[in-house]
């Protein structure tokens, strides 16, 4: 009888301790403790959002230890985006004959370009046919850092290769033989590509008289590569990312024969991306033509119902919530954003990016960020999901509660806010602060990501700022 009673207790404990919790209200906003809304002391509110989309001038550009994105992406709702790259390669040893004996070498037996794969984003399906060229002497290709957006560089119309690829299959095994007594199966995650042996042989006719005498006189026998993809592939619907700057992965390789009339061996040389001096450029092209991306930017609707969001070169909205101006004193509980995201065309092969929210000062002509609650760990990482700019449950949603108490309490300016999704941003919380324009990782590859939410005038998923407050 005793443990019945006790069982009993243990119930009822249960059951209180359920329903006390209940009256907590957490909402769908984030996780979190609130108070009850109850309309008497705690009250919610939600204020309307005037929203708009515009095309992103965007100045980003990769550097030498991103990655690069390759391919052809066409996709029915955002248009097409084409990406090339453009790098050089030098001797691993400047100022001496990279070959053996220039008077012992016999052949040429093949000359194979390395490139270290890193991932995909689009169609796991895709099949693209590459092509690569040469760099044109003439080629005004003088550093790295290109933007995006820079025009194609210069090449030599033959090609030095095609090869058609399914980058799915990069991680299956190859046997790969570099010289007569070493084989070696294939790196994980490595794209070969077999180049024309003539490049090999001028490779080994240069002397260290002219191109192998220094970094700057080889730029000028042989500028670099480009690579390109061609529009009648099997399948172009996916951006291919390749990373540069490990030299154990990507290079360039001579295989040879040297030797003499009694004995032939077969050796090789690599040229490499070298991460101090090597220059390159990913050069990412979006064509909009004829999509309901296009007509919707195009559109003079002042509250779209619809906000595309396309990763950098891409696009942003503007958010302009007039009802921050004439908030009464309160104390703010939780003041959260809501952005939905609504369904697209093929949305389930081009998945959705981190998204960054930040602010317009027209007066300074910069664009600010927002104060006390987005900020970034001691190594500068953003943190989305603790800001609000990765989605969950088709949601994306910024905890603005601080920033919104600074407007209540010291009258702080209510901006326009800007919602985009950069490669890079650069955080900037006054014209005076020194550490302005320290970057920032947004996504973790250019040109990954997009995604359409709804806007301020959409009758189902009304972009909105939820506020709840207690009265003072």
């Amino acid at each position: 009888m005793k443990n019945i009673f006790i069982a009993i207790f243990c119930i009822t404990i249960i059951l209180t301790f359920e329903q006390s919790c209940q009256k907590i209200d957490t909402t769908t906003l984030g996780a979190g403790l609130i108070s009850t809304v109850d309309n008497v002391n705690t009250f919610d509110t939600l204020l309307e959002v005037r929203t708009n989309n515009y095309y992103l001038n965007d100045s980003t550009a990769v550097s030498r230890n991103d990655n690069h994105a390759l391919g052809i992406l066409d996709d029915p709702e955002f248009g097409k985006t084409t990406a090339s790259i453009y790098f050089d390669v030098l001797p691993a040893n400047s100022g001496s004959y990279p070959f053996l004996n220039k008077d012992s070498i016999k052949g040429i037996d093949s000359v194979i370009l390395s490139l270290d794969y890193k991932g995909l984003y689009g169609d796991s399906n895709s099949i693209e046919k590459i092509h690569v060229y040469e760099i044109a002497r003439s080629a005004s290709f003088v550093d790295t850092l290109y933007r995006l957006n820079h025009p194609d560089f210069d090449i030599i119309p033959t090609q030095l290769a095609e090869t058609t690829v399914n980058f799915t299959t990069l991680n299956d095994p190859q046997v790969i033989k570099k010289g007569t007594d070493t084989t070696l199966v294939n790196q994980d995650n490595i794209l070969r590509i077999r180049l024309d042996k003539n490049l090999g042989q001028r490779l080994a006719a240069y002397d260290t008289s002219t191109a192998y005498k220094s970094d700057s006189m080889f730029i000028q026998s042989f500028k670099g590569f480009s690579l390109k993809i061609d529009n009648a592939g099997v399948r172009n619907k996916a951006l291919a990312y390749f990373n540069l700057s490990d030299n154990a992965r990507t290079r360039l390789t001579v295989y040879y024969r040297v030797g003499n009339t009694t004995k032939i061996d077969t050796t090789f040389t690599e040229f490499i991306y070298k991460n101090l001096v090597a220059k390159g450029a990913n050069l990412i092209a979006r064509n909009i033509a004829n999509t309901p991306y296009a007509a919707n930017i195009a559109k003079t609707i002042p509250d779209k119902e619809k906000l595309y969001i396309q990763s950098g070169p891409g696009s942003y909205a503007t958010l302009y919530i007039p009802g921050l101006k004439n908030l009464t004193n309160r104390v703010i509980q939780r003041a959260e954003l809501i952005v939905e995201k609504i369904p697209s065309a093929e949305d389930i092969l081009f998945g959705p990016p981190e998204l960054f929210l930040d602010m317009i000062d027209s007066a300074n002509n910069i664009y600010k960020s927002i104060p006390t609650d987005f900020s970034t760990d001691y190594q500068g990482n953003y943190n989305a999901a603790d800001f609000g700019g990765s989605i969950k449950n088709n949601q994306y949603t910024f905890k603005l509660t601080r920033f919104i108490q600074s407007i209540v309490t010291h009258k702080a300016a209510v901006y326009t806010f800007r919602l985009y999704a950069p490669y890079y941003t650069w955080p900037v919380y006054s014209p005076a602060v020194s550490l302005n324009g320290y970057p920032v990782k947004v996504n973790p590859n250019v040109s990954q990501g997009r995604v359409v939410v709804g806007g301020g005038g959409n009758a189902t998923s009304k972009l909105r700022l939820r506020i709840i407050y207690t009265k003072i």
